[in-house]
């Protein structure tokens, strides 16, 4: 999936268009996630308010991402989990269900392997931090060991991960700590802001396995 589809862009222009000459179209809140987990690391360790997609966009900025870059991923996820016309009555995404988006959804995370990779991580770190590659060997020992390949999807959560754990894209380190909090679903104390640009770079700089 790449992480702003055409269509996906030209939908978002327009519900925002909309939203701004309407106002703020709002849904209920839906009910809590009952026991289940937010497999995101990146939105559990603040959960967006879902009252609709610009004050889950907000909860995204707080988190640490560009506001416009977290609004059209609202767009994206919302158009591909509950389809267009909940892209225009301005719905936020069900958090519940993240891994039932396709093209986003991706079951090699860092999360459940995060006590096994913890050792592994340390062998590698060098003065308490690791490259953006060491990142890519755990993501594919995760994704072998499910029998996969890593996804699209993914590599994104690779590159993001490293970037809002405020991961140096000059000398491509990150401190190994904040990782794993971000990995646990914590905040880390890096105060790191997610942007395309960097995301983008962190994407390209990193080498996966055919």
């Amino acid at each position: 999936m790449r992480l702003f589809s055409r269509r996906a862009i030209l939908i978002g222009v327009a519900s925002i268009g909309g939203g701004l000459a309407l106002g703020y179209m709002t849904t209920p809140e839906p009910p809590e996630g009952g026991g289940r987990p937010i497999t995101c690391p990146f939105l559990a360790m603040n959960p967006p308010d879902t009252t609709n997609m610009w004050t889950f966009a907000r909860g995204c900025v707080a988190n640490g991402m560009d506001y416009w870059m977290a609004l059209f991923v609202t767009v994206q996820i919302t158009l591909a989990q509950k389809g267009l016309p909940a892209v225009l009555r301005h719905e936020a995404p069900d958090i519940y269900r993240l891994r039932e988006v396709p093209g986003i959804s991706h079951d090699d995370r860092y999360h459940p392997y995060r006590d096994e990779l913890r050792p592994m991580a340390e062998a590698l770190a060098v003065d308490g931090r690791l490259t953006l590659q060491d990142l890519v060997t755990l993501k594919e020992w995760v994704a072998k060991r499910l029998g996969l390949v890593p996804n699209e999807a993914s590599r994104i959560e690779t590159a993001l991960l490293f970037v809002r754990a405020g991961g140096d894209l000059e000398n491509w380190t990150v401190d190994q700590d904040d990782t794993f909090r971000l990995i646990a679903g914590q905040r880390p104390f890096a105060e790191a802001i997610v942007t395309p640009a960097k995301l983008t770079r962190a994407r390209e700089q990193a080498r996966w396995n055919p």
